[in-house]
């Protein structure tokens, strides 16, 4: 058993307001644990005696909604140095339950600065790409968490976990278990890659969950395996191609996780070809606010930062039609403007022979 299952472990068995004591003494070199989690007053009491962690064993960072932006933001700084200079040997982003970040809505937030005297026209063109403002608590540790493990100041040996802590009960909800190495979780590079990124992901994974040893033959006849197995053959073989593919491309990755980062910068450069720079788009973020006319070179910008997904809405200069993200090449292709027709000039014409 391993420190955050201790940990899980230890929690679920503890009573609501009792203590949790999970067995640390096999685990000491897995500590200190860093923690990323909200402002909220009331974790105060509630942390880390619910993870059953030493207070000098808990290196306690936090922000307004446990928030992490980009994988090079000074949030994923100050996770980096607790690493490399507290010694931080796991990582835990921990949300809960009744954020009251999560119940802002962006025109909630604008009336609060107005409020507090702060004019709209002084604040961000984009608020909720800015503050990171998000609507699930969930959703907000996974992306947390993909943050982190695409960032390159975190290094690979450090497991990053996701939890989710019910402030009534104390209960811990494990989101992302960063243990498992081969995970298939969404993008290292946001969710504007997910389609392609989940492929390469989905061809780790099968390979990984591929284990001959535990493969289950029933009893039949002569003949009958071997007609499963060679059915079974054309549903492995795109997979070990994937595999192979990416590996021929990238001879410089050393572990599937870093196969998994360069497959989805490939997908990246594939999706982003088909943004025009000087061309202008209209967009639909995720508070549904219309956002535009952006030239491409913004929308090359919004991607790599991811504040736009393959799901979100955009609109190409010329059309009137909105489109997923990841479809843009269908809506570029079927607005190439024709040429202008061809007005024939007076008394020029086609004549037969022999006619005047």
């Amino acid at each position: 058993m391993r420190l955050l299952e201790a940990i899980l472990a230890a929690n679920q068995r503890a009573p609501a307001d009792g203590p949790v004591e999970p067995a640390l003494d096999a685990h000491a070199s897995a500590l200190p644990l860093v923690a990323l989690t909200c402002i909220d007053a009331r974790l105060n009491h509630r942390l880390p005696g619910r993870l059953g962690v030493p207070a000098d064993q808990f290196i306690w960072l936090r922000n307004a909604g446990n928030i992490i932006t980009g994988p090079l933001s000074s949030t994923m700084r100050s996770l980096a140095l607790a690493c490399a200079v507290k010694g931080g040997k796991e990582i835990a982003v921990i949300g809960h339950s009744d954020c009251l970040v999560a119940k802002n809505s962006t025109m909630q937030l604008l009336e609060s600065f107005a409020r507090l005297g702060v004019d709209r026209a002084r604040l961000p063109d984009n608020l909720n790409d800015f503050f990171g403002i998000f609507s699930s608590e969930r959703q907000n540790v996974l992306r947390a968490c993909e943050h982190i493990r695409a960032s390159p100041l975190i290094g690979p040996k450090i497991p990053v976990h996701g939890l989710l802590l019910d402030l009534g009960t104390g209960r811990l909800e494990w989101l992302v278990n960063g243990y498992e190495t081969f995970t298939s979780t969404a993008t290292e590079f946001t969710a504007a890659l997910k389609e392609n990124l989940d492929k390469a992901q989905a061809a780790l994974g099968d390979l990984e969950g591929f284990k001959l040893g535990e493969m289950k033959f029933p009893d039949a006849r002569i003949g009958e395996a071997a007609s499963q197995v060679e059915s079974f053959l054309p549903k492995l073989e795109p997979v070990l191609q994937k595999i192979e593919d990416v590996v021929v491309a990238h001879p410089e990755a050393q572990t599937p996780k870093q196969l998994v980062v360069e497959a989805a910068k490939d997908a990246a450069r594939d999706f982003a070809r088909h943004i025009v720079r000087t061309r202008t788009y209209k967009v639909i973020g995720d508070d549904k606010r219309l956002y535009g006319p952006i030239t491409g070179e913004k929308l090359l910008q919004w991607i790599a930062e991811e504040r736009v997904d393959g799901k979100t809405p955009v609109q190409v200069e010329g059309s009137t039609e909105w489109r997923p993200l990841e479809k843009l090449a269908e809506a570029v292709k079927q607005n190439i403007p024709l040429p202008p027709p061809l007005t024939p000039k007076p008394g020029f014409g086609f004549k037969r022979p022999g006619q005047r």
